[in-house]
C-alpha cells in the first residue's frame, strides 16, 4: 500500500499525483472501457491531518469554485430524480440518505364491496388479501422513502454512543449495480469520534481518479464530514456535553490510476506547478 500523509487536501493532491508518476515510470494499463492509466496496482491511502486548511484545492485543478461547492452538497445532499431518463446513474447523496429498499407491490384482483370490506380488514391484521399477487419494486435512490444511512447510522448512532465503531454508510447495492458497468466508485464512509473528542472521517473507493477526481472527492467528503459534525454538535450542545471538533480524514482507494491520454493538459499542470515538465516526458514512453 502507497501511504501520503498531508496537512492539507491540496498539498495531498500534488503529492499522490507526482507518487503514482514515479511508480509507474512510463507504464500505462488499459482499462476495461479502453483507457490509458498510471496504475501503481496498489491501494493508496491518503491522511488528511487538517481537511479545511488552506489549500484545501491544487491551483493546477481546472475545476472551479462553483462546481467544487456543487458537488460537495451532492454528497450528502438528495437528488431527486426527475425519472425523464435524464436522471445521474447514481449519486453519492441518494445512496447515502435514500439507500434503496425493496417494497413489494401488491396487485389485488376484482372483489366484491363486501370482499374488499373484508380484505381491508384481514390487511389491517397483516393478512395478504386471498388472490392477490405482488411484485418487487425498489424505493429510494432519489426518489424518496429510502434509508437515510448518513442520519440513522451515523449521526444518531453516535449521538447515543460516541464510542460506537458501527458508525457506518455504504453506497453498493448488490441488485443494481452488480451487472452495472458504472457502479459507484465511493463505497464506504465511516465516522469515528476519539479521545480528544474529534470527529474522524475514513472513506473507502473500490475506485479512484486520483487526477481529475481525487481532489473534488475530498473537498466533498470534507464538508460532509463537516456536516455531521454540526448535526451531533447540536445534539451534545443541547445535553451540556463537550462539542465535538472535525479531525482527520483518510481516503483508501483500492483502484487507484490517472488517466494519461484523456487527462493530459491537467497532468501537465500538476507538473508545470513542481517544476518537472521535463522530467514528465521521461514518464511516458513512446
Amino acid at each position: 500500500m502507497i501511504l501520503i500523509r498531508k496537512q492539507t487536501i491540496g498539498e495531498a493532491h500534488e503529492e499522490v499525483v507526482r507518487t503514482i508518476a514515479e511508480r509507474c515510470q512510463g507504464e500505462t494499463r488499459m482499462t476495461e472501457d479502453g483507457e490509458v492509466t498510471y496504475d501503481p496496482e496498489e491501494p493508496v491511502c491518503i491522511h488528511i491531518e487538517s481537511p479545511f486548511s488552506s489549500p484545501m484545492k491544487s491551483s493546477a485543478s481546472l475545476f472551479g469554485d462553483r462546481f467544487s461547492e456543487q458537488y460537495q452538497s451532492s454528497l450528502y445532499t438528495i437528488t431527486r430524480k426527475k425519472n425523464d431518463g435524464t436522471d445521474a446513474t447514481y449519486t453519492y447523496g441518494n445512496r447515502l440518505r435514500d439507500y434503496p429498499v425493496a417494497s413489494l407491490a401488491l396487485k389485488k384482483t376484482e372483489r366484491s364491496f363486501l370482499g374488499k370490506i373484508l380484505d381491508s380488514f384481514m390487511e389491517k391484521c397483516g393478512y395478504v388479501p386471498a388472490g392477490s399477487t405482488g411484485e418487487i419494486e425498489y424505493i429510494g435512490d432519489g426518489n424518496l422513502g429510502g434509508i437515510d444511512q448518513i442520519q440513522t447510522s451515523i449521526i444518531n448512532r453516535l449521538i447515543e454512543n460516541p464510542s460506537s465503531r458501527r458508525a457506518v454508510a455504504i453506497t453498493w447495492s448488490p441488485v443494481m449495480d452488480i451487472t452495472r458497468d458504472e457502479p459507484p466508485c465511493l463505497q464506504l464512509v465511516q465516522c469515528q469520534i476519539d479521545k480528544t473528542d474529534h470527529l474522524n472521517l475514513i472513506c473507502l473507493f473500490r475506485s479512484n481518479d486520483m487526477l481529475s477526481a481525487w481532489g473534488q472527492n475530498a473537498f466533498g467528503l470534507a464538508h460532509m464530514q463537516k456536516f455531521i459534525l454540526e448535526q451531533i454538535n447540536q445534539s451534545r450542545e443541547k445535553k451540556k456535553l463537550p462539542l465535538l471538533t472535525q479531525g482527520w480524514l483518510e481516503t483508501v482507494s483500492v483502484s487507484a490510476h490517472m488517466y494519461f491520454t484523456r487527462d493530459q493538459l491537467e497532468l501537465m499542470k500538476f507538473f508545470q506547478k513542481e517544476q518537472a515538465k521535463e522530467s514528465f516526458k521521461s514518464f511516458h514512453k513512446t
